[in-house]
């Protein structure tokens, strides 16, 4: 289980990744916010509440991180997305470009989560 947890944190980083990249690309060529972005947003908050299920199994089987931390990080990662989108709901900055941004933070935020997690 610790290896399918180890790989999904890997899966994370990657596709936060390959979103704030995307996010920027779009921001760049002023194109709007569409649905196939906001699916990837969608997918990527179900990727971090599947990451978590699986480390509270683990924590339920007895391990525990390296660092308490791991929890803080990992827990962001689940609230940092609906955070921004309330914070720009009413705000006139470029959706992909904000949402490029914190794709890019979020994807630092599992970076520290594995950083802590691993002994």
């Amino acid at each position: 289980m610790i290896q399918i947890h180890q790989l999904i944190a890997q899966a994370v980083v990657l596709y936060y990744l390959a979103v704030g990249v995307w996010g920027l690309f779009l921001a760049l060529r002023r194109a709007p916010f569409n649905s196939a972005y906001q699916g990837a947003l969608i997918i990527s908050l179900l990727l971090a509440v599947g990451q978590a299920l699986v480390g509270v199994i683990l924590l339920a089987t007895g391990l525990r991180p390296h660092d308490d931390l791991h929890y803080l990080y990992g827990l962001s990662l689940i609230v940092a997305l609906p955070l921004l989108q309330t914070l720009i709901a009413q705000r006139t900055i470029s959706r992909p470009l904000a949402y490029g941004l914190g794709s890019l933070f979020m994807m630092g935020l599992a970076i520290r989560a594995i950083t802590t997690g691993t002994p």
